[in-house]
């Protein structure tokens, strides 16, 4: 192979040999190469006179088919490299129809499908009536009953539009989805088989084994099972008659977690064993469900309101265990019952038979009744470290305090008042008839005192006992959200 080289300073026996000085260098000319519309630009030696610049010179048959292969292997890998087309993603497939026509409109193609048609892309299967493939866009219109089918998820409708680029169907007629755990209908809706999404809008209605769903609009997402339902949210579970209200859920799916926010309002009816309707109603600025095998677990945040028949509460943080039947109240509770107030550290309330059997307050616990309602300054008050409450048929039949236990009740002779009695000891009972305080047991360490009227009289608020308060904002079923109605 022959090369015209220019030499200098008689260097021409390194040539010969294949050994390049250090002043050779190539004249070359550049040419220009197109490959799918990249421009790769390569040289080769410019023709010049030999006579006058260049003189021919031999390389070594070794060197030269060396330096030849070298350099045809680079350009070759730099154009593959350069203009290899990432991997094409897989068109929308005809896999059916009875009839096929196709025509172009403005450059562009198109084929209409009529009967039984049936389309694929990947794990995606389409199949309606009849349909108008955009061969271009790679897009499919669908019409009269279009099933899309991904997987496990087969989403149902009268009209319908899928693109083969972005995977996704959209319709804005009445839609119906199945994922085999669970039913979907909403007013229309649409389905990313990229990212398994589904979306749907108006009237949306959801449905599985144990509970039902109401929205306005709902995002379900396949991976990793998660729900979001937006708007006069609506959710029953039918194990336990429990229905939650708010403006905007969020289900955790395989965590066994979900949670309301947007005035939450938990609604549970019950008919007792005497045949009276009970309806239990919680509230709070957020609303949380644990659910697990043995057990569901309701947890209400922050301005916390309860209310069921004679009894309310209030609290920062509450806890509801359905199957357990029990409510407990943390951070400030208290708790009314007919004209008895409850506080403590924490309060729980049991219901038996679908009735309040018992509540039980521990740390600092303080029971507070009027003592009559014509003298609204004087306050029956029990206190201790812990405290019950028990009831029958719906009334208050005793409290027991324990520890540290004190009364302060005030008598009346007639209806007339007649001062005060102050006790203490280990245990104190006080006893109820008609709701009304009958008598009061006193047991081991007992020590009292006795305060005369004239002693009282105008001066009641100084005989409280310490730790004393009365709260006024008592919830009422009246003042909780009424969406459930």
């Amino acid at each position: 192979m022959m090369m015209e080289i220019e030499t200098k300073n008689g260097r021409r026996e390194d040539m010969e040999k294949g050994r390049l000085g250090d002043t050779e260098k190539l004249i070359t000319s550049s040419s220009m190469v197109s490959w799918s519309g990249k421009v790769i630009s390569f040289s080769t030696p410019a023709s010049r006179d030999s006579a006058s610049h260049f003189r021919p010179v031999k390389f070594s048959p070794a060197v030269s088919a060396i330096s030849l292969f070298s350099f045809v292997a680079f350009l070759l890998t730099a154009v593959l490299l350069i203009s290899a087309p990432a991997k094409a993603q897989q068109p929308v497939r005809l896999i059916h129809a009875d009839s096929l026509v196709g025509y172009t409109l403005n450059g562009d193609a198109y084929r209409e499908l009529v009967g039984h048609v049936k389309l694929e892309q990947d794990s995606t299967t389409l199949s309606c009536d009849r349909a108008l493939q955009d061969l271009t866009r790679d897009s499919v219109s669908l019409y009269g009953n279009v099933h899309v089918d991904d997987d496990t998820l087969t989403l149902i409708t009268q009209r319908a539009h899928y693109s083969g680029i972005t995977k996704t169907v959209t319709s804005h007629t009445p839609v119906y989805l199945n994922d085999r755990r669970r039913t979907l209908t909403a007013n229309s809706g649409s389905y990313d088989a990229e990212t398994k999404i589904a979306s749907f809008f108006g009237d949306v209605f959801v449905r599985d084994s144990s509970s039902w769903l109401k929205s306005d609009t709902l995002y379900y997402f396949r991976i990793p099972d998660s729900t979001i339902a937006n708007g006069s949210v609506k959710i029953k579970s039918l194990d336990n008659n429990v229905t939650i209200y708010g403006a905007h859920f969020r289900d955790y799916g395989k965590r066994n977690y979900s949670r309301m926010i947007g005035k939450p309002l938990l609604v549970q009816v019950d008919t007792a064993s005497d045949g009276k309707i009970d309806t239990l109603m919680i509230t709070g600025k957020t609303m949380a469900a644990y659910r697990d095998s043995s057990n569901e677990r309701f947890v209400a945040e922050d301005s916390v309101k309860i209310v069921r028949g004679s009894l309310s509460a209030r609290c920062g943080y509450g806890i509801y265990l359905s199957s357990d039947s029990l409510v407990i109240l943390q951070k400030t509770p208290v708790v009314w019952y007919e004209e008895n107030q409850l506080s403590g550290d924490s309060i729980a309330v049991y219901i038996r038979n679908k009735n309040i059997s018992r509540v039980f307050v521990s740390g600092a616990a303080f029971a507070v009744s009027q003592s009559d309602s014509l003298y609204t300054d004087r306050f029956n008050q029990l206190k201790g470290r812990q405290l019950t409450m028990y009831l029958h048929d719906r009334k208050v039949s005793r409290i027991i305090v324990e520890s540290n236990a004190t009364s302060l009740y005030y008598l009346y002779d007639k209806n007339k008042p007649n001062g005060a009695n102050k006790v203490s000891g280990d245990r104190v009972v006080m006893y109820f008839t008609d709701g009304k305080i009958d008598k009061i047991s006193v047991i081991d360490g007992v020590e009292g005192d006795y305060y005369p009227e004239n002693m009282v009289k105008d001066k009641s608020d100084a005989y409280n006992l310490v730790g004393f308060r009365y709260y006024k904002a008592r919830p009422l079923k009246k003042t909780m959200p009424d969406v459930w109605k």
